[in-house]
Order: structure tokens, then C-alpha cells, then sequence
């Protein structure tokens, strides 16, 4: 998964507009979320601040596969996945929590691209995902053709989040060399690799 993790009390100072704070409820604790990701109602993201107790006993509560209510969400991890925490306490003496998917496997045709800037568009993060996965390579130039064919062969979603926003990418390397090479022999892509072979797959070059 490809996430930037910036836990800070001074977003408003570093040009961003704070997001609205989510209440969580989890065994009788109560504690809230600035930012979180879901696909469907596993966690790939969360973020948490409150007391040191509660946000503690909710941490708890979601590493044991127990389900959180998150505003109108009701949440937990996602089955075999594996998870990494920050935990940071504030000056105002608040603790902050964030618990993100690790993304340990590499043959997993499964990935999520997650950013906290409002701005990026999913072709960005549909180009940053092959960059960062894929054996084939691809270039920026082709960021427009290649979000549109995921679009078309239902290889990218929008994952659920609030203060973040992302998608979940399922990979088909050979699927996408071989679409990439009819694109290129019809002249829908513009040639910019030298003796590059995108069959069989080679994970040394990904991107230019």
C-alpha cells in the first residue's frame, strides 16, 4: 500500500483545512477519527485521537478482530492482513493513533493507493500503484489510457475514507502488457521504451 503518514497538530498551519472529527465507540470507549479508509468494513487506514485509555482500549479492540463503530461505519481489520501502528502523544496531551495495512506480499495482485491531498487524482494514483507493483513497464505520458482501461476492466475502485482518499487496484500484469502492446502497434500509445520487452516481465524497470 502506498500511504505517506503525516500525524500532526498543526495541519491548519501547514496549508491544509483540519477535517471534521468522526466520533469511535468500541466495548463502552469513546474516542474519534480525523482521517480513515475502508474497503467495505476492513480497515486500511485509520487514524485515532482521544484520551490515552480510550484510544488504547480501541487500538486493542480492532488488533483483536473486534468490530469499532466509526460514525455511521462499523468496522474492523481486514481478514490476513497485516497491520503496523504509529502511536504519538500531543502536547495538548492527547494521544494519536494511526493503524495502516502493511504491504508485505508482493505477488498479492491486490494494492491500495491512499493520499491525504484532495487534489491528486486517481489516475495519479493509479500510475503511482504500477510504479511501485507492477513488472511492466509504463510511462507517464500514458497515465490518461491506462486509468481508463482499469476503469474499463474493473481493476481500480474507490475504497471509503474520510480525510484521506484512495483506491484499491487489482493487478494483471500480463493483462496489462498485452493490452499495452495492442495500444502501442495501433498507435493509441506513444512509443518512448527502446528494446524493451514487456513479455516476459522483468520487475528492474517500471517507470520512466
Amino acid at each position: 500500500m502506498n500511504v505517506r503518514l503525516q500525524l500532526t497538530n498543526n495541519t491548519a498551519a501547514n496549508g491544509r483545512t483540519p477535517c471534521a472529527l468522526i466520533p469511535i465507540e468500541a466495548e463502552g470507549f469513546h474516542a474519534f477519527a480525523d482521517a480513515f479508509a475502508l474497503d467495505g468494513e476492513g480497515v486500511v487506514f485509520f487514524s485515532i485521537a482521544g484520551h490515552k485509555d480510550a484510544v488504547k482500549a480501541i487500538k486493542a479492540c480492532l488488533l483483536t478482530n473486534h468490530w469499532v463503530n466509526v460514525g455511521i461505519h462499523e468496522t474492523s481489520l481486514l481478514p490476513r492482513g497485516k497491520y503496523g501502528t504509529i502511536v504519538r502523544s500531543l502536547p495538548s496531551g492527547i494521544t494519536h493513533t494511526a493503524i495502516f495495512m502493511k504491504d508485505e506480499f508482493a505477488q498479492s495482485p491486490v494494492h491500495y493507493a491512499l493520499t491525504a491531498n484532495p487534489g491528486t487524482q486517481k489516475a495519479d494514483l493509479y500510475f503511482t500503484a504500477l510504479i511501485k507493483h507492477s513488472t511492466v513497464p509504463v510511462h507517464s505520458g500514458w497515465k490518461a489510457w491506462l486509468h481508463k482501461r482499469a476503469l474499463k476492466k474493473k481493476e481500480m475502485e474507490t475504497v471509503t475514507g474520510h480525510g484521506i482518499h484512495g483506491i484499491k487496484v487489482y493487478l494483471d500484469d500480463e493483462g496489462l502488457a498485452v493490452d499495452i502492446s495492442a495500444a502501442l502497434k495501433k498507435g493509441k500509445l506513444k512509443k518512448v521504451f527502446d528494446n524493451v520487452s514487456l513479455l516476459p516481465f522483468s520487475k528492474t524497470s517500471s517507470r520512466l
